[in-house]
């Protein structure tokens, strides 16, 4: 008896408008995708809508009201008069303002250059856990939690001239003849100012901290293998993968520095004769002693440009050290 083999006869092809038409069950399929990836949209846009919201409440629309003001003169009260770009004129052309510009720029270097590596130093110590080391955790980074104002004014009794405990220390020790009126020195008073890199120290420590405790403790026992000292460790292996805490690091302190006022405003107001005075500091006087408005958002835009670039030059610097 033979076997009769049956197939199934293929489908008719398709022509015309059907054949340039997908299937039913593709067309549905890529429906459901559409609407899953619209309702996923829709998700994202209100997770994102309070923070949108209030970074251009709080950040996009000052910075353009900023913009706008700068160049325009403008008391306070009344409306402001557009004057292009006099204010910017203006500003280059006063010592007070190139002073104050110069000072902060002066921040900015202490900050970068000194504070900083202190807080490496510090946290690589920290960081071996000598004895004691929570102690001294803990207090190095206590005046972070203190009021800017209560530590500005405790350093204006240190370096007061007559109650200060800086001239009554030296004198104790027979060094009066380097006493000196610390504040009102036109030498002496921008440094005097800048004593919050010392006291802020503590944050930058343990910002590090957390970083180095994310590093694989096989780095370390093989570098001790091939013989390397504690000093060639931290050279070789935590600073370089602690770069990106060391950049942002760089990056709080250029805010601080580009914002720096209670230290300058409380100890000695900016004097003598602008030495100690602050971009912050020469914009809150051109605003609610002169009036000046217009100039003192021009001193603002000033300022922000500088914070852009530097920001910018700390990022293309970390690009280049990651290649």
């Amino acid at each position: 008896m033979s076997q009769v083999t049956t197939t199934a006869a293929p489908p008719p092809p398709r022509s015309g408008a059907d054949a340039d038409r997908p299937p039913v069950a593709s067309r549905a399929v890529r429906r459901r995708r559409t609407a899953r990836s619209a309702g996923m949209g829709v998700n994202i846009a209100l997770y994102l809508f309070p923070a949108l919201a209030l970074v251009t409440l709080f950040l996009a629309v000052p910075v353009v009201v900023v913009l706008g003001l700068s160049t325009t003169e403008w008391s306070g009260v009344g409306t402001p008069v557009f004057t292009a770009f006099d204010n910017f004129a203006q500003l280059f052309n006063d010592p007070a303002f190139l002073k104050s510009l110069v000072n902060t720029l002066l921040w900015v270097v202490v900050g970068v250059f000194i504070h900083t590596p202190l807080c490496v130093l510090l946290a690589l110590i920290v960081s071996r856990r000598p004895r004691g080391w929570k102690f001294f955790r803990t207090v190095l980074f206590l005046p972070n939690i203190i009021s800017a104002t209560s530590l500005a004014l405790l350093w204006y009794f240190v370096f007061h001239v007559s109650l200060g405990l800086l001239n009554a220390a030296l004198t104790l020790v027979g060094l009066e003849s380097w006493t000196r009126n610390w504040l009102f020195d036109p030498s002496t008073a921008l440094g005097v100012t800048m004593t919050p890199w010392v006291v802020y120290i503590g944050f930058g420590m343990v910002l590090f901290l957390t970083q180095i405790s994310t590093i694989p403790k096989e780095y370390y026992e093989a570098a001790e293998l091939d013989g390397a000292s504690s000093l060639r460790q931290d050279l070789w292996i935590t600073i370089p993968l602690i770069k990106r805490a060391i950049a942002l690091q760089v990056l709080f302190v250029l805010g601080y520095a580009l914002r720096s006022f209670e230290y300058p405003f409380v100890m000695t107001s900016g004097g003598p004769a602008d030495s100690s005075s602050t971009l912050s500091l020469y914009i809150y006087r051109q605003m609610l002693t002169a009036n000046q408005y217009g100039l003192a958002m021009a001193a603002g835009v000033v300022t922000l440009v500088i914070g852009i670039v530097l920001t910018a030059l700390v990022f293309l610097l970390l690009r280049r050290t990651d290649k």
